[in-house]
């Protein structure tokens, strides 16, 4: 009821422009989306521009048009919502009954790779699906399955900022 009561206050004086730091702190799942829908009603309706200051990165890509990266104090990037998106990483998640098999040739290939675990690696380039899976076929190898996966905000923020130092 605070959050809800902070935003009712701001709202009184009619702002064009209203200022949140983490509005969905506390709040339980029901409480979340009725901020969220709260906050793109105002936006939308009234044409308010909101500013949201939040580590709940998850929630602010269901909301966001822009955003801004702060590290220590400095804004270290700015993008837009459709920046972010093609910014952000995609790749695919392949699963196998052998990674070193698969290692080998997406080496020869020419794609960036990571290996998770005997049986996984996300491969970080476009490759033709058949083409990879008969050079596994070749080499015994089976694919067991193939999916197509984005970097989360999240995941692009560490990557970003230097994900080694927060650890």
């Amino acid at each position: 009821m605070k959050q809800r009561l902070g935003i009712a206050v701001a709202l009184c004086g009619d702002p064009d422009f209203l200022v949140l730091d983490e509005p969905i702190n506390g709040l339980d799942p029901q409480g979340i989306i009725e901020i969220r829908e709260l906050i793109l009603k105002l936006n939308r309706e009234r044409q308010i521009t909101v500013l949201i200051s939040s580590h709940i990165l998850d929630e602010l890509s269901r909301l966001a048009t822009h955003y801004g990266f702060i590290d220590r104090g400095r804004m270290v990037r700015e993008m837009s919502a459709e920046e972010l998106e093609a910014a952000a990483r995609k790749c695919m998640r392949v699963t196998v009954s052998d990674t070193a098999a698969l290692a080998v040739v997406l080496d020869g290939m020419g794609a960036a790779y990571k290996l998770l675990s005997e049986n996984q690696a996300d491969v970080y380039a476009r490759l033709n699906v058949t083409e990879l899976t008969l050079a596994l076929h070749e080499r015994g190898c089976e694919v067991r399955s193939i999916e197509e996966r984005d970097e989360s905000l999240e995941s692009f923020f560490v990557n970003l900022v230097g994900g080694e130092r927060h650890a």
